[in-house]
C-alpha cells in the first residue's frame, strides 16, 4: 500500500465506472495503492464514500443513473471532502465546460495505460498534500 510520506496513512482509492474495472483495479494493485471500493452509479458511490473515507476517486464522467459522474465529482468533494480525477472517452465542448466546473484533479482519457493512471494519481495526491 501506498502510504503518504506526511501522514503515513494509506492512499485509499474509490473507484467509480461502470465497466473495464478490471484494468483499473489492476493498474492501483500493482502500483501499490489501496482500492476503497467499486462502484458502478452515482448513488453507490456516495454510500461507498461515506463508509470508506477514500483519498481520492477515480470518476467516470458517464455514469448511468439520475448522477452523472461530473455531479458525483462535486457532491464528493462538497460533502466528503474526497477530490477526483475524471475517466472519460467523451470530450465535447459542453462535457469539458460542465466538467472544468467540477474541479477535477485530473482527466485521463480512455483507453489509458496504467502509468497515465499512475502520474494522474500521484499528481493529485501532490496538489492536495497526501
Amino acid at each position: 500500500m501506498v502510504a503518504s510520506a506526511s501522514t503515513g496513512k494509506s492512499v485509499r482509492i474509490l473507484i467509480v465506472e461502470d465497466d473495464a474495472l478490471v484494468a483499473i483495479t489492476e493498474v492501483l494493485a500493482e502500483s501499490g495503492f489501496e482500492v476503497a471500493g467499486i462502484a458502478s452509479s452515482g448513488p453507490e458511490a456516495l454510500s461507498l464514500a461515506a463508509e470508506a473515507r477514500p483519498t481520492l476517486a477515480l470518476v467516470d464522467i458517464r455514469l448511468a443513473g439520475p448522477i452523472d459522474g461530473i455531479e458525483l465529482a462535486c457532491l464528493l468533494r462538497d460533502h466528503s471532502g474526497v477530490p477526483a480525477i475524471f475517466l472519460s472517452g467523451l470530450f465535447d465542448a459542453a462535457t469539458v465546460q460542465r466538467a472544468e466546473a467540477a474541479h477535477p484533479l485530473g482527466v485521463l482519457a480512455k483507453p489509458f495505460v496504467p502509468s497515465q493512471v499512475f502520474r494522474a494519481i500521484e499528481r493529485a495526491l501532490e496538489t492536495i498534500g497526501v
